[in-house]
């Protein structure tokens, strides 16, 4: 029993406790590629989709997009994006 609620007492303060956002370190890249032209319509809506797999709820705010090219006539199109902090991740306000 004593176990138990020192288990139960630490999960319930270990949800309360800030967590700090270091923003050199939050980017997450997703790439995809593409025929000829950079503006393929496919490879945007395949990006859009790897970041919300990635940055689910809350969203996500692309940084820096790239085009880079690869073997043949493709090219890769890369976005680095940063997702939106969680409700959850916020401390409580009182």
């Amino acid at each position: 029993m004593r176990a138990w609620l020192f288990v139960a007492l630490a999960a319930l303060v270990a949800g309360c406790v800030p967590v700090d956002r270091v923003s050199a370190r939050d980017a997450i890249g997703v790439s995809a590629a593409t025929g000829k032209a950079a503006d393929d319509a496919a490879a945007q809506k395949l990006l859009a989709w790897k970041a919300n797999q990635v940055c689910t709820v809350p969203g996500y705010e692309v940084q820096k997009k790239d085009v880079a090219p690869a073997e043949g006539q493709e090219k890769i199109l890369d976005w680095q994006l940063r997702c939106e902090p969680y409700a959850a991740m916020t401390p409580i306000r009182f």
